[in-house]
């Protein structure tokens, strides 16, 4: 069997699909990688096969056009204002005239949505896959599936679904793909009308039940193996020292899209450290530096994988990304989520649901709400034992190897 896999330009959106691909190849199916060159690095480093033929919309472009646009509404709640969609410098939101900024960039954005589209179909078409894999933002999946005329399979990131609804920053809004132009034109050139984004056969879904998203397709459960890039093991990890442990991650997705203000890593440390509790710092040596001296209960440690360290931890902090999310889940640590919107504050909220932690909005997270809700987190057993049978929940699904013989049914 081929199967062809699609993804966007963000590793943390097709991470979840890595182990699949691993279980796909060691069944003896032939699995290619379709993806933009920038992500030619990661796809190799997993250890799958890419094509880097992608040039399609820039994701962090149409996030950040989402948020200025929440911010013309009125509704940026940060003090900062947004970032301009391109530059990513701080914008002056009077001066800016986004207008005839769209107008500008609209011909090259519509020229690389239809070089992406075309040079997709064109590999598919010779390629012949059997099945289709993607993740939710990627474009190019669905239009592939269709021009082959084989099933289309989504690999979701976490509790958030295709029939979901979240609110960005700027109001509520479908789990749609942040795309700044209309692309329907790159579409219809291979016979294909406007699709919508969530036209899919089938969601391979890592969830388990206590916080399953809403998903319209035909469910494929399977088991969420993190791989969050990779790494070696951490040898050099301090020994426990009898103090709770948190687990700090503060990746650079969230600051590229909403800018410095949402970075709330400084206040996380000093709520930690002020709790007695010691930090496992994941963070560039620049991210650590932001938060001033570090005392010695503070361990930073660079490019190392989540799912190597959060076992043995007694809570973690993120954003609410979906890799934080589900290797928490897995690994059975309790959360603390600071979403900044999108799909965040919908996963966040579903693992507040489960009893698996806490989320409080980044914008309105400050020292002191930030310190009541850690202090939660680590005292009250009620969410271990929550996070505890989340994880056992989970590890019960099939793993993606037991999950391939369903795919190849699926494609014949």
């Amino acid at each position: 069997m081929r199967v062809l896999f699609a993804v966007s330009a963000w590793p943390g959106h097709y991470f979840p699909m890595v182990p699949l691909g691993w279980a796909l190849r060691a069944a003896g199916h032939e699995v290619r990688v379709l993806c933009a060159k920038s992500d030619v690095d990661p796809v190799t480093r997993a250890g799958l096969t890419p094509v880097p033929v992608l040039d399609g919309l820039d994701l962090l472009v149409g996030a950040r056009m989402i948020n200025l646009i929440g911010a013309y509404r009125g509704n940026w709640p940060y003090p900062a204002p947004p970032l301009h969609p391109e530059t990513g410098e701080p914008l002056d939101l009077a001066g800016f005239d986004f207008g005839a900024w769209h107008e500008g960039i609209r011909p090259e954005l519509l020229d690389r949505a239809t070089r992406s589209t075309d040079a997709a179909a064109a590999f598919a078409r010779d390629w012949r896959p059997h099945l289709v894999v993607h993740d939710m933002m990627s474009l190019e999946g669905p239009l592939v599936a269709r021009v082959t005329g084989v099933p289309d399979v989504l690999q979701l990131w976490g509790p958030v679904g295709t029939g979901d609804d979240y609110s960005p920053v700027g109001g509520a809004a479908k789990a749609e793909p942040a795309v700044p132009v209309d692309t329907s034109g790159a579409f219809a050139r291979h016979g294909v009308g406007e699709m919508g984004f969530h036209h899919v056969d089938h969601v391979l879904d890592p969830c388990p039940a206590a916080i399953r998203p809403t998903s319209r397709e035909h469910r494929v459960p399977v088991r969420y193996l993190p791989y969050n890039g990779p790494g070696a093991a951490p040898l050099d990890l301090p020994p426990r020292t009898g103090r709770p442990r948190v687990c700090v991650v503060w990746g650079r997705s969230a600051t590229r899209t909403f800018g410095p203000v949402v970075n709330k890593m400084p206040q996380v440390v000093r709520a930690a450290t002020a709790l007695g509790s010691e930090v496992l710092l994941l963070a560039s040596p620049a991210d650590a530096r932001e938060c001033g001296p570090l005392p010695e209960s503070v361990h930073v440690r660079t490019d190392l994988p989540l799912s190597l360290v959060l076992p043995g931890c007694d809570a973690v902090v993120h954003y609410g990304g979906g890799g934080a999310t589900m290797t928490s889940v897995v690994a059975g640590v309790p959360q603390l989520a600071l979403p900044c919107g999108f799909d965040q504050t919908a996963m966040a909220e579903r693992i507040t649901a489960a009893g698996a932690g806490l989320d409080l909005p980044n914008w309105a997270a400050d020292e002191e709400s930030t310190t009541a809700a850690l202090e939660r987190l680590v005292s009250e057993p009620a969410f271990a034992k929550s996070a505890a049978e989340l994880a056992t929940a989970s590890a019960e699904l099939p793993a993606p190897a037991e999950v391939v013989p369903a795919l190849a049914r699926l494609a014949a």
